[in-house]
């Protein structure tokens, strides 16, 4: 009997190790985050962030489980199934049933306006500063567009919600980025908000990117951080410190870096990387 409960030691052993072994990956279908069905497919930002830390941990299984993104964090909070997802913004309530990277998985800019040239030009804005967005709806009387049930941060809230003169046209529903984008090809608004890679991906999507420039808002912080959140177990927490450092390795990568800059506009990649050298200097501190 010796032999045959030796034998089960170590079928259960070999079992857990595989288990131990996988990380599952909560991805969703939001472009220029994971692109899954145009010709971009396979460029998205965050799923080239996972790829790179799948070829960091070799050992590792990764297996990635497509949700909607009504789901995704309710899953990763949920105790019954350890999930990991890549750029999750971190608050008091979330840390109550995620556990979070150190280090962030992802830095971006944060929100931006996106604005014909045309207008910009008639306007005799400046390409390349940052714009005050109480100014553009107070001063310039520009109709702006925004996603229903989204934060932009609490500067820019506040901005929207206390100019009640201003002309802001608001879209519910799914898909409600790529329904502004095309008011404002149509020009039946005048400047877009949203988050550069975003503003990027969409117009360059419906063959307009060229129309179009962004401007960083004074009202908005310099970078936007995202970590990587897994599910608060035992196993989740193993995750963490196995992704944590795979994390400090890849980030000194070119390659890391160019998914980073590599949905956004052409006048706003040196802006990332200047903000990126200049958090990481002061990191270094």
């Amino acid at each position: 009997m010796t032999g045959v409960y030796l034998t089960l030691f170590l079928f259960l052993l070999s079992s857990t190790t595989v288990h131990a072994k996988t990380i599952d990956w909560v991805v969703t279908d939001f472009a220029p985050y994971y692109i899954f069905n145009d010709q971009y497919a396979g460029t998205g930002r965050d799923e080239s962030v996972i790829s790179l830390l799948e070829e960091q941990l070799p050992n590792y299984t990764f297996k990635r489980v497509i949700l909607p993104s009504s789901r995704t964090v309710r899953e990763v909070s949920n105790p019954n199934h350890t999930y990991c997802m890549l750029s999750l913004y971190q608050s008091e309530h979330r840390r109550e049933h995620i556990a979070f990277s150190e280090q962030a998985s992802t830095i971006g800019l944060s929100p931006s306006i996106a604005i014909h040239k045309e207008l910009l030009h008639s306007l005799k804005l400046d390409p390349n500063a940052q714009i005050s967005l109480k100014k553009l709806l107070s001063e310039y009387k520009l109709t702006l567009g925004i996603s229903m049930s989204r934060s932009y941060g609490e500067t820019i809230d506040d901005v929207i919600n206390t100019n009640a003169d201003a002309s802001i046209i608001i879209r519910p529903g799914r898909d409600t980025l790529a329904s502004l984008t095309y008011m404002l090809k149509k020009k039946r608004i005048d400047i877009l908000l949203g988050y550069p890679s975003e503003h990027f991906y969409l117009a360059k999507s419906m063959g307009f990117d060229d129309e179009l420039i962004q401007l960083p808002l004074t009202e908005a912080s310099e970078l936007s951080f995202g970590y990587i959140g897994c599910t608060n177990t035992a196993q989740g927490k193993q995750h963490i410190k196995t992704l944590n450092s795979a994390l400090a390795i890849i980030k000194e990568q070119p390659s890391y870096h160019e998914v980073l800059i590599r949905w956004l506009p052409d006048n706003l990649k040196p802006l990332l990387e200047q903000r990126l050298q200049a958090n990481k200097n002061a990191s270094t501190k």
